[in-house]
């Protein structure tokens, strides 16, 4: 059988470097060329697994879940966003207004002015900032459950930070008269109480 150009090679580079040709067949083989001589071909080397890595896939989960929260609200509609989003403003109004009052025990006039339409502070006859009033979102409509005289139109918070009618700014008046519940009701319908002792939270009276 006549030897092949790749066999010459061998027997060459086995005669010139005194290495048996056992050790350039091996080599060749590794190093992945066909050995036509032999009439094989040496098995191809394993492909490295593709995929993602855990930091990548930890990524694209962080990435997703900011879309979900800022993008996807303007993709697929913000019905119920707004209610959502005034609840936490509302809760930061009223413990405002409950700080002011519990820190100027002199004036008897922290507190807030409700409409159905909007949540204004109230601040001792001081003129209020248009950014500070709350307005509702449409068709969202406020409505105020409480025992305390005229509450549906507002209500202060006394010395204790507890919530009392307007007539506090002439009479004071104490704690445990009755706790105010703001309902929002709209796309979403959400309940703001400010129990009568003045923890203000989340959820109904």
């Amino acid at each position: 059988m006549a030897k092949t150009q790749h066999s010459e090679q061998l027997e060459t580079a086995s005669a010139n470097s005194r290495l048996p040709i056992s050790y350039w067949y091996n080599k060749s083989v590794a190093s992945g060329v066909k050995l036509s001589a032999q009439g094989a071909t040496p098995p191809p080397k394993y492909q490295r697994a593709t995929g993602f890595t855990l930091v990548e896939l930890v990524i694209v989960i962080v990435v997703l879940g900011i879309l979900a929260v800022t993008a996807a609200p303007r993709i697929f509609g913000d019905r119920g966003v707004e209610e959502s989003t005034l609840e936490p403003r509302i809760l930061s109004m009223l413990r405002l207004q409950q700080q002011r009052a519990m820190q100027d025990t002199i004036q008897p006039c922290y507190g807030v002015t409700l409409t159905a339409a909007q949540l204004t502070p109230k601040d001792c006859a001081e003129p209020i900032a248009p950014e500070r009033v709350l307005a509702l979102p449409t068709p969202a409509v406020l409505t105020v459950i409480s025992a305390l005289p005229g509450a549906d139109s507002g209500f202060l918070f006394n010395g204790l930070g507890c919530p009392v009618s307007n007539g506090h700014e002439t009479i004071p008046e104490a704690c445990g008269q009755s706790s105010v519940e703001l309902q929002i009701d709209g796309v979403e319908n959400r309940r703001i109480c400010v129990q009568s002792q003045g923890y203000i939270r989340s959820g109904e009276c």
